[in-house]
Formats: C-alpha cells, structure tokens, sequence
C-alpha cells in the first residue's frame, strides 16, 4: 500500500488492470484477478496510508452503476457509508 496520498490506487502500476474507479478523493475500488466482488481502497488518516477491503461479505445489487449492500465501515478510521448509484453515500 501507498504512504503517499497523492499517490491513489488509479495511479499503481500494479492495479492497471484492475479497472479503478474513483468514488471519492479518498475511496476508489477495482476488481483484482476479476474477482466476482470490488476491492476496496481509502486513505485512512489514522494510518496515514491506503487501505484494502474486499468486499465478498456485501451483495453487489449493481455492478454499473455500483451499488454494494451492506454498508461498508472501516474500523481503523470509522470511515463508514454505502455504495449507491456509483456514489459514496456517507452513514
């Protein structure tokens, strides 16, 4: 993972196939290996890096738009909202 925040996960090497997509300046997902379900990525401040979540517990209702239920929460910021219509939805 990245330290840097103007480095985000659209801009790895690694992840050029991935399909990243941008949420927000802080939250971006892709499909890694084209896995069934996104991976995750958001800069947490309280770790001062990007981090990963997969996301196979959340029902896909929508892969385009996407639209993941349920609500993803990132317990090492308390980053916490939904994925609807593309957008980030914020709990």
């Amino acid at each position: 993972m990245s330290h840097d925040r103007d480095m985000p996960p659209s801009q790895w090497p690694t992840l050029a196939e991935a399909g990243i997509t941008k949420v927000t300046d802080d939250i971006y997902y892709g499909w890694i290996d084209n896995t069934a379900d996104p991976t995750f990525w958001h800069w947490c401040p309280a770790q001062g890096r990007w981090v990963a979540a997969g996301t196979w517990k959340h029902q896909m209702v929508s892969r385009e738009p996407l639209h993941l239920e349920p609500s993803l929460l990132w317990k090492c910021c308390g980053l916490h909202g939904w994925v609807r219509d593309g957008k980030w939805v914020s709990a």
